[in-house]
């Protein structure tokens, strides 16, 4: 051994811990807090789904009852359809206790309250009330359809307007 060996050295400190690469705790964190989140907006999305779920179906409804009205042409058929959709879609869009037992004026009020707005005058409300309960001279099966299409998108908006 040499007298150099035998000398005492000076402390020499660590090298100072890098913050990369994290440690496998902080991925493990990051990790969570991104499948969380991911978690969250599909949760959102599907619970939105369910609520717009009436609103959706009304209208591929509505659309199947153009399509048919185009193919057969007859328009008090087509206005007693409407007539029964309309009831239907009330009922989804808003509570079947409140709408099921509804005729005449009443009706057409509900259906306009259900829309935040006027959307069915008395010449229309009257005809889709008597619709399917007698035959009618010459039904605007167009116009009417024309009425509910703004009946649904009203809807569709309040619905919206009130959950917000």
């Amino acid at each position: 051994m040499s007298p150099e060996d035998l000398l005492l050295r000076d402390i020499h400190l660590p090298d100072a811990v890098s913050w990369w690469p994290p440690a496998i705790g902080w991925w493990l964190l990051a990790g969570a807090i991104l499948l969380s989140i991911g978690a969250i907006i599909v949760w959102r999305r599907h619970r939105e789904a369910q609520r717009n779920a009436p609103t959706i179906i009304a209208g591929l409804e509505l659309a199947r009852l153009r399509a048919d009205w185009v193919e057969h042409g007859d328009a008090q058929r087509f206005v007693n359809e409407l007539s029964t959709w309309l009831r239907r879609a009330g009922m989804s869009i808003s509570s079947r206790q409140q709408a099921a037992s509804l005729t005449g004026a009443d009706w057409s009020a509900f259906l306009d309250d259900i829309a935040g707005e006027s959307v069915f005058g008395t010449a229309s409300a009257q005809l889709i009330a008597e619709a399917p309960y007698r035959k009618l001279a010459s039904p605007d099966g167009e116009k009417m359809l024309v009425l509910c299409e703004r009946w649904l998108a009203a809807s569709a908006r309040a619905h919206r307007s009130q959950r917000s």
